[in-house]
């Protein structure tokens, strides 16, 4: 596939943090391609750089080095300004704190990232009754629950109508039925709505709902599996089990 064709690339990503005087690689040539409309989780243990390739794949943090390509545009290569307007136009992001402003009410925080147009207000509209957060649009996030504050991060994150969303943990804080109804609506705008969607997880019941399932371990990817569609839990959880035991395997000769 061409690169102008494909959403996202990582391409040999390397990155370090300094810890003190040590460096330690928290990606380690990531290669890692996701396709349009394609819904990929990202799984792997606490520590082996999940968040920080969903950070770099939307140019929230600089890598040392290799390629980070979103829609065909190497993004090292924008300025600063220049990558925060084409964030703002390719890229939804969906995080584990949903970083509402707390001041504003749920209509307010939806609207905050788009300029004012003509159709504003018809996909503000849209957005909340679509995600139910219809009759909730004047409270401000204090008098939301979770679920709400998080259908309201989404709606946020689909007003400036990206073709990609990535979600860092984005059920992480939410009791097990809400979780479940957000992973239910990005695999809708995904399956729906051709929406290509990166999600990081560390939970199988989170993870079944993804097309692709791809596995980090220490900063490496070491596998990926094709969830079977049927949305279960165990199937992914042994599916990720599967994937470490076979990158622990040694080769055979």
């Amino acid at each position: 596939m061409s690169t102008h064709l494909t959403p996202l690339q990582a391409i040999d990503v390397v990155k370090h943090f300094r810890q003190g005087n040590t460096s330690v690689a928290a990606l380690r040539g990531i290669q890692l391609t996701i396709s349009a409309g394609e819904f990929v989780a990202i799984m792997g243990a606490s520590g082996s750089g999940k968040s920080t390739l969903l950070h770099a794949l939307a140019g929230l943090t600089d890598i040392d080095s290799g390629q980070v390509l979103v829609d065909g545009q190497d993004l090292a290569k924008l300025s600063d300004t220049r990558l925060t307007h084409f964030r703002g136009r390719r890229i939804g992001l969906v995080f584990q704190a949903f970083n509402l402003i707390p001041s504003l009410s749920a209509e307010d925080n939806v609207r905050l990232p788009a300029t004012q147009t003509a159709d504003l207000d018809q996909r503000v509209d849209q957005l909340l009754e679509r995600l139910g957060m219809n009759s909730r649009r004047s409270h401000k996030p204090g008098a939301l629950s979770g679920g709400e504050q998080q259908r309201i991060a989404i709606a946020r994150s689909l007003i400036c109508e990206p073709a990609i969303v990535l979600a860092d943990e984005p059920t992480g804080s939410l009791d097990s039925v809400t979780g479940q109804q957000i992973c239910e609506l990005l695999h809708e705008l995904s399956s729906r709505d051709g929406r290509t969607i990166a999600m990081v997880t560390h939970e199988p019941h989170v993870a079944m709902w993804a097309d692709r399932v791809v596995v980090l371990k220490d900063g490496r990817v070491i596998g990926e599996f094709r969830p079977s569609g049927r949305h279960d839990a165990q199937e992914v959880a042994a599916g990720y089990q599967a994937t470490v035991r076979s990158a622990r395997e040694p080769v055979a000769c």
